[in-house]
Formats: structure tokens, sequence, C-alpha cells
């Protein structure tokens, strides 16, 4: 069985589905589900929007949790949350924790101003080496999510990110995941646009070629409708890849084919 490995619902402020709704869809499309609720200390914009009652979230639905239905947490990771965030991790049972990136030196990448006064190439080396230094401050978590996230919101004629163009950058970004025996996400929100594909799968073989061996899918759903959207074509990219698909139950991994 395939599982859509990242969602969010009812304690995920920008999200419009409950978890019953995320749960009627998986079942729907005969897929597993891992709930990861956004976590985003020091969030420029709002710094307690993307929080929520840890707490509360495991009383209110562990009872619905199942084989197929599993509990976990997207991490936005930042330097300076870094110590706070770790602490956090290892004091709740999630079943997976995503490492993201949403801010790049401070800034929300969702927000216009973080692209104002740079051209593409330095914006993306900026992503790119914030990445990294998140990536040495945060030693516990599961899967890499959305590497093309900053890719969303850019306003540059071309969205999609290259290897070549920062190939060094990427090299130490696989290397490390690939050293910690870290999954790397392919996340399914753009895949519905053909001209993503090429340039992803560049980069998920190379992850592949230094080292790494699994990877995750992800819807990022915050709708009922788009719980495993594209989830074919990640699991085939995934595949050419030559990477194993996995999700995450308890912290521990678990291959799916």
């Amino acid at each position: 069985m395939l599982f859509d490995t990242h969602m969010h619902a009812d304690y995920s402020c920008d999200s419009h589905m409950t978890i019953t709704d995320a749960m009627a869809a998986a079942q729907k499309l005969a897929i597993g589900m891992i709930l990861t609720e956004h976590w985003d200390r020091f969030y420029p914009t709002n710094p307690d929007k993307f929080l929520f009652d840890i707490d509360d979230y495991f009383a209110k639905n562990t009872k619905y949790r199942s084989e197929k239905v599993l509990l976990g947490i997207e991490v936005g990771m930042q330097p300076a949350a870094a110590p706070e965030d770790n602490k956090m991790i290892k004091a709740h049972p999630f079943d997976e924790v995503i490492g993201s990136m949403h801010c790049v030196l401070g800034k929300d990448i969702y927000e216009p101003t973080a692209y104002e006064g740079m051209d593409k190439d330095t914006r993306v080396r900026t992503y790119l080496e914030d990445t990294i230094r998140c990536l040495q401050l945060y030693p516990d978590f599961d899967t890499l999510g959305h590497i093309d996230y900053i890719c969303r919101y850019m306003p540059y004629e071309d969205k999609n990110l290259y290897y070549k163009e920062h190939a060094d950058l990427w090299d130490k970004v696989f290397s490390m995941l690939a050293e910690k025996n870290k999954a790397i996400e392919i996340n399914t929100r753009r895949l519905s646009d053909k001209s993503v594909i090429s340039p992803l799968l560049t980069l998920y073989k190379r992850f592949k070629e230094l080292g790494g061996k699994y990877m995750t899918l992800g819807s990022d759903a915050h709708y009922q409708e788009h719980v495993g959207r594209a989830i074919d074509v990640a699991a085939d990219i995934a595949r050419e890849s030559g990477l194993r698909i996995v999700h995450f139950k308890e912290r521990k991994m678990i291959i799916d084919e």
C-alpha cells in the first residue's frame, strides 16, 4: 500500500479539511495517510500562526490512529528555532517528522518581499545554503519535505530548479541526507505540470547516485480533494530514480514497495 505522507487538517491554520475528511479521501483511494500538521517556530509574518497544542493534537486524534492512519508533524526548519524544535520532536510520539524549508534567512519565501532585489540564481543559492545550515542543526527528522517548495512562489519566468546551476550545493544537501539515511519527499503538488518532472527527476537521480535510498510521497493536501493527488505519478518518479518508497510509523521506516 502507498501512503500519502504529507497533509494538513484541523491543527494547521491554512487547512480547509478535518482529519475525518482526510481519512475518507484516503480510504476512497485505498491509500494510507500520515497527518503532518504545520509547526513553524519564529514564523516571520506571524510568529504564532503555525504553532499548535501538540498534547491536544494527540489527545483528540489518537482514537483515529491505525495501520493506515498515522500522526506526524511538519517542522519548518530555521537555525534559530533548532534547539527548541529538537526538544519538541523528542518529547512527542510522532510517527513521522518532515523537515521542511518555508523560510530563508528569516524571510517567508511565500511572500513576494523575499525576492526583492535578488535574481533567481542568488535566491536559489541562498535557499540551498540555508537548507544546508538547517540540516546541520536538525538531526532528528525522517524525510526532507518538498525540495521544490520555492518553485511555487518564485517570481521568475522559469520557476524550475536545475541541478547543473548549483551542483555543489545540491551535492552537499543530498550527501548529508544520504549519510544520515534520511528519505527525501516527492511532493506531488506541482506534478500536474509535466514540465517540472524532468528537472526534478535529475535531482532525485543525483540523490540516488550520492547514496540516497529512500523516498516518501506527499500531496501536501490542505483540501480533501487533494489527498493522494498524483501519487501514482510520484511513485513512477521514485521507481525511475531507483529509490525505495517508504513511510514511517513510530519513527521507524517501513518500505512500501
